[in-house]
């Protein structure tokens, strides 16, 4: 993945606390979603999916979950998605959301760790955007900041939103590796926001607004890298196999010299230092 895809400033950025209600009359809740412009792309694929906006999935404070993807059974604590829509084929995100080859989402795992001063610069607004439909202007950074350090190292799937309608519209880059955050940071994502309006009389805390892990059906997951620990384990063998022919040549030339040595024994010459490590590096 090039670097340009996500490399562009950002001049003028909106976080929203957004609520949607799905067909069953239940509601599903949104987590903090920032614009971005069009102008940021990725460009390793082979058609341009230009940025539409980045939003957040979090737990609580009494449930350890909080990602939409699981590796090998682990769940982070919170996942970013950035979202980017066909722009060689569609004229914007609402047109293009339900098209097979519509939309590409990245997405990032978060997991506790040091306090991070990039991510801070949109957790620090989030008292602004306590309630449904709030928004507030940021100073512009670099996105591409926010992404863990190995862009090679991804899981790829087609796949559908995670949010209903849940159109099978995504192709979904999962990076490997998480980005960190601090535990305040965090309990600011698992605390400080609600799905209602200001003025409405009970206020219901958005927390825990990620959709669990769904069955693969079938689908096929890329992976872009090797796993180190079978990495290891093929190399150990391959070490292992070796040291078992050096082994089973150097018992071999042993019995072959202590036969000769006694149909010889009254001939027996030592070849010098030199003479003997260019044998022994031939084995």
């Amino acid at each position: 993945m090039s670097r340009r895809c996500l490399a562009t400033l950002l001049r003028c950025l909106h976080v929203i606390a957004l609520t949607s209600a799905a067909s069953d009359g239940s509601k599903w809740t949104y987590t903090v979603e920032m614009s971005l412009p069009s102008t940021m792309y990725i460009s390793s694929l082979p058609q341009r999916y230009s940025a539409a906006q980045l939003h957040f999935h979090w737990g609580s404070t009494d449930h350890l979950g909080g990602s939409e993807h699981t590796i090998k059974g682990k769940q982070y604590p919170a996942e970013m998605h950035i979202v980017h829509f066909n722009s060689d084929k569609y004229s914007n995100l609402s047109t293009a959301v339900d098209k097979a080859d519509g939309l590409a989402v990245l997405g990032v795992f978060i997991d506790v760790g040091a306090f991070n001063p990039v991510f801070d610069l949109i957790l620090s607004h989030l008292g602004s955007v306590r309630y449904r439909d709030q928004g507030v202007q940021i100073p512009a950074f670099n996105v591409f900041n926010l992404l863990p350090e190995r862009l090679d190292e991804f899981y790829r799937y087609d796949g559908s939103l995670t949010t209903p309608p849940c159109y099978p519209s995504v192709l979904w880059t999962v990076f490997r590796n998480p980005v960190r955050i601090s535990q305040e940071q965090l309990l600011s994502l698992q605390t400080v926001l609600y799905s209602t309006y200001v003025n409405e009389p009970v206020s219901l805390k958005m927390n825990q607004n990620y959709r669990h892990p769904q069955e693969t059906n079938d689908r096929h997951v890329l992976v872009s890298f090797r796993d180190g620990v079978i990495l290891a384990i093929t190399l150990a063998a391959v070490l292992g196999a070796v040291l078992i022919v050096v082994l089973i040549v150097f018992v071999l030339r042993k019995k072959r010299s202590k036969k000769n040595n006694q149909e010889n024994n009254k001939a027996v010459i030592y070849k010098p230092a030199a003479s003997t490590e260019e044998d022994a590096s031939k084995v």
